[in-house]
């Protein structure tokens, strides 16, 4: 599978193939057999060019690589290409926020129409005594709000749209 991986905004084209415990990377061209030498959960242990390295999945977007963290971002490079040569309307998206259980809407924090940044605060949820604030994992704009102060909600009910 090739991928475009973007590491602390470093951009890298890799081509990445198993081979039983090993894995064939080319990396920008240049050929690595990476030796899966320990593999549990999120950790693993890989030895490259004959150099071990520790590396731990924090998140899906952050990786631990010998005790140093590193932002990333792995693209499909197909997808990739689309992204780069479509028009500009294509890579607009909706994003859903849903509510993760049922509460009460306690405050909305925007209306519709207003530009929102990544982690912005959005609405107050209040579940089990307990106030939730929603945000958005991404900057755009609210298209929808779908609930009103003082409504009740269910899991997984959608309450604003971010495009």
């Amino acid at each position: 599978m090739a991928y475009i991986v973007k590491v602390d905004n470093r951009e890298f084209k890799v081509d990445l193939k198993r081979d039983g415990d090993n894995f064939t990377v080319h990396l920008d061209g240049a050929r690595k057999v990476a030796e899966v030498v320990h593999e549990k959960g999120s950790q693993m242990t890989l030895v490259i060019d004959n150099k071990p390295f520790r590396i731990v999945l924090a998140s899906n977007k952050h990786v631990i690589v010998n005790d140093e963290i590193y932002s990333i971002e792995i693209v499909d490079e197909q997808i990739g290409r689309l992204i780069k040569a479509g028009p500009e309307k294509v890579h607009k998206k909706e994003l859903a926020i849903k509510s993760p259980m049922p509460g009460l809407i306690i405050e909305i924090l925007v209306k519709e129409g207003d530009s929102v940044k990544q982690d912005q605060g959005l609405i107050v949820v209040e579940a089990m005594k307990m106030q939730n604030e929603m945000k958005t994992p991404k900057d755009g704009t609210v298209k929808r709000l779908l609930v009103a102060e003082g409504q009740t909600v269910n899991s997984g009910d959608t309450l604003i749209i971010i495009e």
